[in-house]
């Protein structure tokens, strides 16, 4: 049985069905009390598909303001329809049904996004030093080895430092040799390196001085970042509490919260739904939903 909380006194506008009556009607539908006035000569509940037809109408008959009805009339869905539906709600609309996945859950999706939508997403509050700052050492010199990474952004790194940083790196790297020459020479002394010397060289820098030739490197060109792996580009968000990462997410598009929504269990997403702005929910229900609401009980004498 669907039954809703409806102004009965909309019967008497629309359908010349005085208050007093509606008590004949008890546990009947829409439909049922349509066709039962119809019969008794009443012209205007002839006339009544055309209302359920009438998106301004439905929207004061059926009260779909009203979120305990919209949530009634969701559960009477199927769980596919439902889905469906959540294009109609905002990404922040849709981000509140995140709250019911646990913090685990949040980091596993936002693992599976597109790694250009996660490192955008990241980086509205994080910078790329946070996430090498986090990255294990195994991970950063995967990144060194990527082909991609060509020696050209390492050596442009280099010349941009300054005589000292570059001299400590020098010698912690290759040795005490190295002390006291200039920047000139140390730049000519990597020039000349075969690929696979300068790549055991960038290997064999300190942890910050990794993350400093890293972001060096990124700052070039920023989508050598999509070579880092999502889980460490993710972990930034670890430091967050949970409403926080969801705060984040609901700048994510549509496309990609709504596959997130939809691995709720049926309860849930229909809860989630209940935000629909009541007019778009009544242009649905006029177009693809008539028969739910002509099912529809306007009084019920149950528990009493």
């Amino acid at each position: 049985m669907i039954e809703l909380q409806v102004d009965f006194s909309l019967l008497n506008k629309f359908f010349g069905i005085p208050p007093q009556k509606v008590q004949q009607y008890a546990n009947m539908n829409f439909e049922e009390i349509m066709e039962a006035e119809a019969e008794q000569g009443n012209s205007k509940a002839e006339e009544y598909k055309k209302i359920l037809s009438d998106p301004d109408k439905l929207l004061e008959i059926f009260k779909l303001s009203n979120v305990e009805n919209k949530l009634i009339i969701l559960q009477n869905m199927s769980e596919s329809d439902v889905d469906n539906l959540l294009i109609y709600l905002t990404p922040e609309q849709l981000s509140m049904g995140l709250n019911f996945f646990t913090d685990e859950k949040i980091m596993s999706m936002c693992q599976e996004l597109p790694t250009e939508t996660l490192s955008n997403m990241v980086l509205e509050k994080f910078n790329v030093v946070d996430i090498l700052s986090l990255m294990e050492e195994d991970s950063m010199d995967k990144f060194i080895k990527q082909p991609d990474i060509e020696r050209r952004y390492a050596q442009s790194y280099f010349e941009g430092m300054d005589q000292k940083s570059l001299e400590k790196i020098m010698i912690n790297s290759l040795g005490s040799e190295y002390e006291g020459k200039t920047k000139g020479e140390y730049l000519t002394n990597l020039e000349k390196m075969e690929d696979d010397d300068y790549q055991r060289f960038l290997l064999s820098l300190e942890r910050n001085n990794k993350i400093g030739l890293i972001n060096g490197i990124i700052d070039q060109d920023n989508k050598l970042l999509y070579l880092i792996d999502n889980k460490d580009i993710s972990r930034p968000m670890e430091l967050l509490m949970k409403e926080d990462k969801i705060k984040m997410m609901g700048n994510l598009e549509q496309e990609f919260l709504i596959p997130m929504i939809k691995e709720l269990p049926e309860n849930l997403t229909q809860i989630v739904m209940t935000q629909i702005d009541p007019r778009d929910f009544a242009d649905v229900m006029a177009e693809d939903f008539k028969d739910i609401l002509s099912k529809v009980v306007l009084f019920s004498t149950k528990g009493g």
